[in-house]
């Protein structure tokens, strides 16, 4: 039976691939985060295999190296008629329909639960900050160079506190806020 399973994955396996090519060169990485392992680089121009999506990640297979790249570093060249199957997926995230509605995702990063609960801080990094820091000068300098202009924007009102519901204007799912 465990043989069997096993060669079923590996004649399924290769279907739900989608054809892809590397927008960028990019590490390969053992799992989807910028800390994992790197087992390995893929080039520019490469061509993959797009096995599936997590996050800001995407898996990708070259010959026999499987990893996984940032989202935005591989595009899927699956057919535009791919049809089911994660080639369909893949390809459908991919393109617009409705050249009247535009919808644009880029940047698509954030921190997974686990990647919460192994923070640690470092202090070395917090001091990298300090690279980042200019003047006013500078900053006025730099505004005037590619001309952007000065604007002055009223701060937003201060929030109000709620008002406390009249005696018999209750919640009208009782008085838990649920019956």
């Amino acid at each position: 039976m465990k043989n069997f399973l096993f060669i079923a994955c590996l004649v399924v396996t290769p279907v739900l691939a989608a054809p892809g090519v590397m927008l960028k060169d990019e590490d390969l990485r053992t799992s989807a985060s910028a800390s994992a392992a790197r087992v390995g680089r893929l080039a520019k121009g490469a061509s993959v295999d797009v096995l599936g999506r997590q996050g800001g990640w995407t898996q990708v297979a070259e010959g026999a190296r499987r990893g996984w790249v940032r989202i935005l570093s591989v595009r899927s060249t699956a057919a535009a008629g791919a049809g089911a199957g994660l080639a369909g997926l893949v390809e459908a995230g991919g393109r617009r329909s409705d050249s009247s509605r535009v919808v644009a995702v880029a940047g698509l990063r954030g921190l997974n639960e686990e990647e919460l609960k192994s923070a640690r801080f470092d202090a070395n990094q917090l001091m990298n900050l300090d690279r980042y820091q200019v003047d006013r000068a500078d900053a006025e300098h730099y505004a005037r160079t590619v001309n952007l202009r000065h604007r002055d924007l009223g701060y937003l009102p201060a929030p109000q506190p709620e008002k406390a519901p009249d005696k018999g204007q209750g919640s009208p799912w009782g008085e838990g806020g649920l019956l």
